[in-house]
Formats: structure tokens, C-alpha cells, sequence
């Protein structure tokens, strides 16, 4: 998937409409799916969410894995 993919901030209060900022863009799914975790990881919020979009809408990731290479020692997501 080459197609440009946000990274957006999902803010919901009880008093407030929900606010929406993009944070981060990437070209893949892959690079998309590191920002996500990161900033997942780093989230400390109640009322802050992070979510992927592309121009169709909204991504559904259920379950992103660590998986490790086999040929090298990297680490990709």
C-alpha cells in the first residue's frame, strides 16, 4: 500500500465536539503502524486516542505484532 496514511490525534471531552489533529503522515502501512505504537506507548490520556486514516476513512487495526528478522537483527512492527 503506497498511498499517503495520517496519523490522527483523537481528542473526546464530555463538553466539548471531539476534536481531530494529524499528527504524522506516512507513505506505508508499515511506517504508519511504528508511529502508531509509539505514540500509543508514549499516550498517558484518558481522553486522547491515536487512530490511522487514508483517503477512504478510517483504518481498523486490530493487532499490530513486534515480529523480528530472521536474517538480521532488526526489529520491525
Amino acid at each position: 500500500m503506497d498511498k499517503t496514511i495520517l496519523i490522527v490525534e483523537v481528542i473526546e471531552y464530555k463538553n466539548i465536539p471531539t476534536a481531530y489533529h494529524v499528527i504524522k503522515s506516512a507513505d506505508n502501512l508499515e511506517k504508519a503502524s511504528e508511529y502508531l505504537v509509539s505514540l500509543r506507548n508514549l499516550n498517558d490520556s484518558d481522553n486522547t486516542t491515536y487512530e490511522l486514516f487514508n483517503r477512504f476513512g478510517q483504518f481498523e487495526v486490530e493487532e499490530i505484532k513486534k515480529v523480528e528478522s530472521e536474517e538480521t537483527d532488526e526489529i520491525r512492527f
